[in-house]
């Protein structure tokens, strides 16, 4: 594995840093475009230690700071579209698919994307954590739930079965009402707690069996 630091620039005039992973082995095709939830950041957290086991998997992987890194409260949720992009964009770039996965407050970000950057290259993305932000920010929530319908493709969404901190099930069911043109397949990850501690192997494997059940 090959982890290199990155600064990406944003159409808004951000600047992001990252860590690209490139398996030593020929890759498979296409990359995963990694993002962390509220609190954390490229480095810490699901960012840091999935990617290593996804690039062992043979995926390339970007872990990507979005521009509210390390904050405790959610800020600029609307140009979160721009830091995605960015992170696509750089992917892209490469040729192959960019399939983006987010940890907690992430998931709401990548459900409006499409809805808010008017992008439709993603056919793919994974959520995990999805919905404690109805907790805190409920408003966020309504908008998630409304921008829902503008994603396409196929959405992963992995909840831990132990978590104490959301509503896993309730959560994950009010999405896949709302996004209607969107195949919706939920898994509750045995044991899983909000940071899947314990279960990262376990976490890792899921989705690179959804990945290929539903390569195309």
């Amino acid at each position: 594995m090959l982890v290199e630091l990155v600064t990406l620039t944003t159409g808004d005039g951000i600047e992001l840093d990252g860590a690209l992973y490139a398996p030593a082995a020929p890759a498979r095709p296409g990359a995963i475009l990694m993002v962390h939830g509220l609190t954390w950041n490229f480095y810490r957290g699901p960012s840091r230690w999935l990617p290593p086991l996804l690039t062992a998997a043979g995926y390339t992987c970007l872990s990507l700071n979005m521009r509210d890194h390390d904050l405790t409260e959610p800020k600029d949720f609307e140009l979160a579209h721009h830091d995605l992009r960015a992170g696509i964009d750089r992917l892209a770039a490469a040729g192959g698919e960019v399939v983006v996965l987010a940890h907690g407050y992430a998931c709401n970000k990548v459900v409006c994307y499409q809805a808010d950057s008017g992008d439709d290259r993603l056919r793919r993305r994974m959520l995990t954590t999805l919905g404690a932000v109805k907790a805190y920010r409920p408003d966020i929530w309504d908008h998630v739930l409304g921008a829902a319908p503008a994603m396409t493709g196929a959405t992963l969404v992995v909840q831990g079965a132990r978590d104490h901190l959301i509503e896993a099930g309730p959560r994950a069911e009010e999405l896949t009402r709302a996004a209607t043109e969107s195949r919706i397949d939920v898994v509750l990850l045995e044991g899983g707690n909000h940071y899947f501690d314990g279960r990262h192997e376990q976490l890792a494997a899921c989705i690179v069996d959804w990945l290929d059940r539903t390569n195309a």
